[in-house]
């Protein structure tokens, strides 16, 4: 087994874990193939979206980002660091000289490498990343049913509305509590005991600005995931 460093920060490929499978391997409708999630978490969502469809069997739920280890986390936040990837609401990232304000507007909605929730096989997002898609129509109808009913196979919200700090809501973002409150603790002892080392392994763009921010970002959640 990998150290658990390694896995909660994501430094490791899903795709030969032997706890965690592709979802192309089970009837969980996704929206590109090669996605994973854990073996647990998997189950337990396709139990759910089963008991959707029994309520709802024309609505459509599929997971359209599963899990991302740190390689692609990297990606994904280099890319907005660097202007080559658009952050909603700003016309030019590179416009910003303050290399924390900078670091916090992509914060708004996407994690530093090492610190995403996506890391540990737990959290899976849904459908559409606007939360104006769950205010309507089928992502009403969606999400209402996921409030009333995602507790009872192990699903919560982590980024929902009413948060003084960190993310931004986040109504398309599930995680399988049964596994992810362990990890969220093991990630919270890792980095209390070895703050100013924390970095060494996990470099990327802007870390040394707003590093000492992930603490901030990774425990500002719902109090049901805590």
């Amino acid at each position: 087994m990998i150290p658990v460093f390694n896995y909660v920060t994501g430094k490791f490929d899903p795709s030969i874990h032997p706890l965690f499978i592709n979802l192309d391997k089970t009837d969980i409708p996704v929206s590109r193939k090669g996605q994973y999630l854990r073996k647990e978490t998997a189950e337990s969502l396709s139990l759910m979206l089963k008991d959707f469809h029994k309520d709802h069997p024309e609505i459509k739920i599929s997971v359209i980002s599963a899990t991302r280890n740190f390689n692609s986390q990297k990606v994904i936040w280099e890319e907005k660091w660097t202007g080559r990837r658009k952050i909603t609401g700003i016309s030019s990232i590179n416009e910003i000289k303050d290399p924390v304000k900078k670091g916090e507007l992509i914060l708004q909605y996407s994690s530093m490498p090492g610190t995403s929730r996506h890391h540990w096989g737990t959290d899976f997002d849904i459908n559409s990343l606007n939360n104006e898609y769950y205010s309507k129509g089928e992502g009403k109808i969606i999400y209402h049913w996921l409030l009333n009913n995602a507790s009872k196979y192990g699903f919560y919200q982590p980024y929902t509305a009413g948060r003084d700090t960190g993310y931004k809501e986040e109504k398309w973002h599930w995680s399988y509590l049964p596994l992810s409150k362990q990890f969220l603790q093991d990630w919270n002892t890792l980095y209390s005991g070895n703050g100013a080392g924390f970095w060494k392994e996990l470099s990327f763009k802007g870390v040394e600005h707003v590093g000492n921010l992930a603490p901030i970002y990774v425990n500002s959640i719902s109090s049901e995931c805590r």
